[in-house]
């Protein structure tokens, strides 16, 4: 039997875990959280932080793996194209896989290359921040290596800009933070996954991302840009992986549509998406991404085919807008009847927090529509269809 070394067990890598089972492999899972939900469903349990690439090669070497895969986890991708080159198994390559999993080499990478790129500026110390005060407003301030939202803040008075960075430095690990032109758009921004095989991108879908701030809601499904549009987002994400050099796998693609019609690419994540993106896409498209992604991950190229019309469909991230004690999440019975998956991350009399980034959320919902114009309208007004009810939190008396 085949054996399939799946790099973490959080929520959203359940159904590849699941899947990768269906498929006749040995699963081996791995993280530092032995209470991650993904590790009841594997084979195999083994304690190791899925960013000490060193460790795992180890592991890996000694129970002699035929694939691995950092599914839906950006801190798992680098340690999956190491292990992967080390044992020449296929993966993206660790060369490409450090320029798209890193904000400041991702952004140099484009500068290099004369590709379209916001302007951009990092620093490590505060006292750093002083030199950017003139920086081109509003800009989007984040960690170089952090992922799910966490540390980003967009900001429009310079008088902002060190709180800013207090926040996100907070978040990286390498202690670099990086301050980004924001473009402009009058599109929404696009998000979605795609797949390479060799270096070539076989499939490719982008929805339309959703915001509340500069957290992201959810993806719809499919983007409502013209063809040309699409065309030019293919080719530029096309130029990416091949001037990166990047291989075989799963990527995830965010970019926006300047208002000079200019496609600029903000990220090219180098695995599936996460928060059940997915699922979103072969709800949109029938294409079967969990598969192609763990078929590809142990050198397999049984790609499966994709629907010819496709799917208007709504990827909602359910959050609190408050921090509380989880009661529910309440369904109007509208949207109960569309809703093709629902997952839910909490029990009742769990904490929650107001959702700010991936810690905050508290579940996924895919949704279909019979029309682009029904769901543009419960987009609108969602809280209305979907909400996480909350009661106070309750204080011990000393």
């Amino acid at each position: 039997m085949k054996k399939l070394f799946i790099l973490g067990g959080a929520y959203s890598q359940v159904s590849a875990i699941k899947r990768a089972k269906e498929l006749g492999y040995y699963v081996i899972t791995c993280d530092y959280l032995p209470e991650n939900p993904g590790h009841k469903y594997s084979d195999e349990y083994i304690n190791i932080s899925t960013t000490d690439s060193k460790k795992i090669l180890s592991v890996c070497e000694e129970i002699e793996i035929d694939g691995i895969i950092a599914y839906g986890s950006d801190p798992g991708a680098v340690t999956a194209a190491y292990v992967a080159d080390k044992l020449h198994l296929k993966g993206g390559g660790l060369s490409a896989t450090q320029i798209l999993a890193r904000k400041d080499k991702f952004r140099k990478f484009q500068n290099e290359n004369q590709m379209n790129a916001p302007a951009f500026v990092c620093c490590s110390q505060e006292a750093e921040v002083e030199n950017i005060l003139d920086f081109m407003l509003p800009c989007i301030v984040k960690p170089v290596d952090s992922s799910g939202s966490k540390g980003i803040t967009i900001v429009d008075d310079p008088g902002d800009l060190k709180q800013a960075f207090k926040y996100a430095i907070g978040f990286s690990r390498i202690g670099k933070v990086i301050f980004e032109e924001y473009i402009h758009t009058k599109y929404h921004q696009l998000h979605g996954d795609g797949i390479v095989i060799n270096g070539e991108l076989i499939f490719m879908e982008l929805g339309e991302q959703r915001f509340r701030d500069c957290v992201p809601i959810g993806s719809s499904c499919p983007a409502n840009v013209s063809d040309d549009i699409k065309e030019s987002a293919w080719n530029e994400v096309r130029n990416h992986i091949k001037k990166c050099g990047f291989q075989t796998g799963g990527i995830n693609v965010e970019l926006r549509i300047s208002l000079e019609g200019k496609i600029y690419i903000i990220e090219i994540g180098p695995r599936t998406g996460g928060n059940y993106i997915p699922e979103l896409m072969q709800t949109a498209t029938g294409y079967d991404e969990i598969s192609a992604s763990l078929h590809l991950a142990m050198g397999e190229f049984d790609i499966s085919s994709r629907r010819a019309q496709m799917q208007y469909c709504f990827q909602y991230i359910i959050g609190s807008h408050e921090d509380g004690i989880f009661d529910k999440v309440y369904l109007s019975e509208e949207i109960e009847e569309q809703i093709e998956f629902l997952w839910i991350h909490k029990k009742r009399g769990e904490k929650v927090f107001d959702y700010r980034n991936s810690s905050g959320v508290v579940g996924v919902a895919i949704i279909k529509f019979q029309t682009r114009q029904e769901m543009d309208r419960i987009i609108g007004t969602i809280d209305d269809y979907i909400r996480v009810e909350v009661t106070e939190e309750k204080h011990e008396i000393k």
